[in-house]
């Protein structure tokens, strides 16, 4: 759908460009009524600008044009063509990740809204092009840029300026559904549990669209298969995400007080006291009682019980009360690198597992069940995340494919086996 609006947008400004090289030629053959070059020295700059290549060339001989005569006969024209030449910038983002292209690109991309309303100004409109188009040529490159915007940030991890950006361009146009799911990726990137149905509403606004808009037949199946290891990762099952589907088309962003029960709202519900949910569940029991230690109020405190747990192997055998847990049982939110990260408590990820070798990340699937433990190594408090080392993958993790963790052996270390306050 983007593709096709790039494209539209750009034919609506290349009739705007015929219209610049129809009355170039006209004027440089003397014909009447209509307008003249000041002076040789104006047509020589104009033509430098009209025959540059290069887009930000381009730019800088239009700027020596409109100093040199800012109120040259052809300024609309010149204005046209300056919007073409940072929208060509703004797009070269569109499928790369370098950090000099994305910077330049946003810095186009912010040009453009910039300067929308005078670049479409009523007056600038040639005349061979409708108010109609006019209008949805503006509309689509704030679109544009919006999304330049949005996607620059997003691969430079910035996610929270992405999820402006991106909530900018779905009140302008509600159905792109790439914009959707990128949406609720920004916001589960940021390891928020209480903003994670926001970002399950837009990953199945994206799946839920249709038409123009729409993902692609293999976008989508992808996107259905994610969403169902999400949701129920947060959720705990899948009941409710047939409602969440039909509930999704109504708006391209989630209504104010929207809400999916996590599996500690239905836990809550379902164990009458603390006791009762220990004894069920004493890994996760365990496990909000460290994470509360690490992030209490006081001063110092998370440190200094840190400190106490630095280089412990968790989850012990048995719970202080003598329930077995032995392992924590988590679920695959993503993995790169050496690093996975899974949702023990929390479906954005609480749990940062490091290994000693690369991972083949394509035997590891999101929202895959699985368990483990390991040696803390590092915290941080907001988001909370707490960072593990795993030595030897074949003792320490029960549940995921042996191809995904290198064959090469592990280098075993000392460990300690403090695990409460």
């Amino acid at each position: 759908m983007f593709i096709r609006s790039v494209k539209w947008t750009l034919s609506t400004l290349a009739i705007a460009a015929l219209a610049v090289s129809s009355a170039w030629a006209q004027a440089a053959g003397g014909a009447s009524g209509q307008p003249q070059w000041k002076d040789q020295g104006e047509y020589d700059v104009a033509m430098q600008a009209q025959k540059a290549t290069d887009p930000q060339k381009k730019i800088d001989a239009l700027k020596q044009w409109e100093q040199k005569y800012p109120s040259s006969a052809f300024k609309n024209m010149r204005t046209i063509m300056t919007a073409q030449a940072y929208d060509q910038i703004a797009m070269a983002a569109v499928g790369k990740t370098d950090p000099a292209t994305l910077d330049a690109s946003s810095k186009a991309a912010q040009t453009l809204l910039d300067n929308l309303d005078t670049w479409f100004a009523s007056d600038v409109k040639p005349a061979n092009v409708s108010d109609a188009d006019w209008t949805k040529a503006k509309t689509t490159m704030q679109e544009q840029a919006l999304y330049v915007l949005g996607y620059s940030a997003m691969m430079k991890k910035d996610d929270a300026t992405a999820e402006t950006d991106f909530k900018k361009l779905l009140a302008v146009d509600p159905n792109n559904a790439q914009v959707s799911y990128w949406l609720g990726s920004v916001i589960i990137r940021q390891h928020k549990q209480e903003r994670y149905p926001e970002a399950l509403y837009e990953i199945a606004r994206s799946i839920s669209i249709t038409g123009t808009g729409a993902l692609s037949p293999q976008a989508k199946d992808a996107a259905q298969k994610y969403l169902k290891a999400a949701y129920e990762g947060y959720h705990g099952d899948d009941t409710g995400l047939d409602q969440l589907m039909q509930q999704v088309q109504a708006s391209a962003l989630p209504p104010d007080g929207f809400h999916i029960d996590s599996v500690v709202d239905v836990q809550n519900k379902q164990f009458a006291n603390a006791a009762e949910f220990k004894k069920a569940h004493p890994d996760i029991a365990l496990w909000r009682e460290i994470r509360t230690a690490l992030t209490g109020d006081g001063a110092g405190q998370g440190d200094a019980y840190f400190q106490q747990v630095k280089g412990s192997e968790i989850p012990p055998d048995k719970d202080t009360d003598g329930n077995p847990i032995g392992m924590f049982n988590a679920k695959v939110v993503s993995a790169e690198g050496k690093n996975l990260i899974a949702n023990v408590d929390n479906a954005g990820g609480d749990v940062t597992l490091v290994f000693e070798h690369p991972l083949n990340v394509k035997e590891i699937q999101a929202g895959t069940a699985f368990k483990f433990k390991g040696v803390v190594d590092s915290y941080t408090k907001q988001p909370y995340m707490l960072t593990l080392t795993i030595d030897d993958p074949k003792t320490e993790i029960d549940g995921l494919p042996a191809k995904a963790f290198s064959a090469l052996p592990a280098t075993h270390h000392t460990r300690k086996t403090v695990h409460k306050k």
